[in-house]
């Protein structure tokens, strides 16, 4: 287990925000989510003295179940092994996010503060200070399923020098399709189409003038281009807008990272965003169940990113 320790709340955006800083910095740490997983009495009185802070800081002060309890009032009145022991019966009051590293115990996400208890975290050992640490540039870009409501949408690292092959397959994984159907890439003020197939050879035939995707690298298009999209399955045609956020000179992996995400895609083979969005609409009792039988399970951030380490690249 790594010495730092995120402690999160999956649905809070501060805490996804505080997840990207920590990936941009490229630091390692563990996560635990903090509803699902409470801290105990005992963690939080021992983190609680390694911080230096108020008590009271320590508490989600904004949140419906501190207002729902009164706690404004109630605190004061309260020692400080009592206000363990009630922070210890629900993560939802505790103040999110919690991040505990050798440095130090930061809670709620303030940059100044972040800074100071990750200042180590990245530092060599003596042993591997006399060589230094390989970095990577990389871009960072926002993906987004056009037409969907609610918004679909993830956020990537992914190293410059990746083939549009490869990250074809990146975008299918991310993204959570299935894979069986051709994809292209469009630059529009390049006028370029680049095509991708991981499971078929390309026909230059049905394509003419498209470059292949396995001889085109990111860097060829991008930062030049700051705009492009990503279509998967020129049937049903799933357009995806993808936008280069941010370019970064020493990203710490060879492989890409989701960062940030929302929502989860419609099944395969559903005939497009507003074909599946009258499915949703319809009455047939067949059709809702099998929408129900075919839908994706709740987006699982970290076992993407497993998944993404098979996908490095060369320096």
């Amino acid at each position: 287990m790594n010495k730092t320790l995120l402690l999160w709340y999956p649905r809070c955006l501060t805490c996804k925000k505080a997840r990207t800083w920590l990936d941009e910095r490229g630091i390692q740490y563990d996560t635990r989510d903090m509803v699902a997983d409470n801290p105990s009495a005992i963690e939080l009185k021992k983190w609680h003295q390694i911080s230096g802070l108020p008590l009271k800081r320590f508490f989600n002060s904004s949140g419906n179940k501190y207002k729902e309890l009164s706690l404004k009032d109630k605190l004061p009145g309260m020692t400080e092994e009592e206000q363990y022991k009630l922070l210890g019966t629900d993560g939802m009051l505790v103040k999110r996010p919690l991040l505990v590293t050798p440095e130090g115990v930061a809670v709620g996400f303030k940059e100044n503060e972040w800074e100071k208890v990750t200042a180590g975290s990245n530092a060599a050992s003596p042993k591997a200070k006399s060589t230094p640490q390989v970095t990577y540039p990389a871009f960072v870009l926002k993906i987004t399923l056009k037409g969907m409501k609610p918004s679909v949408w993830r956020r990537v690292i992914v190293p410059a020098n990746m083939r549009f092959d490869t990250f074809n397959e990146v975008l299918l994984r991310v993204m959570d399709w299935d894979g069986a159907h051709l994809s292209s890439f469009y630059f529009s003020q390049e006028g370029v189409e680049i095509m991708a197939n991981p499971f078929a050879e390309f026909d230059e035939d049905d394509f003419e003038g498209a470059l292949r995707a396995e001889k085109v690298k990111l860097s060829e298009f991008v930062p030049r281009c700051k705009k492009f999209l990503y279509t998967y399955d020129m049937g049903d045609s799933w357009e995806h807008t993808v936008v280069v956020e941010k370019y970064v000179e020493d990203y710490a992996h060879n492989y890409p990272m989701v960062i940030a995400y929302q929502g989860t895609c419609p099944p395969d083979d559903t005939g497009g965003v507003w074909d599946y969005l009258d499915m949703l609409e319809s009455e047939d009792e067949d059709m809702q169940e099998w929408l129900q039988e075919n839908a994706r399970s709740e987006y699982d951030m970290e076992e993407t990113n497993k998944g993404l380490k098979r996908f490095r690249v060369r320096k």
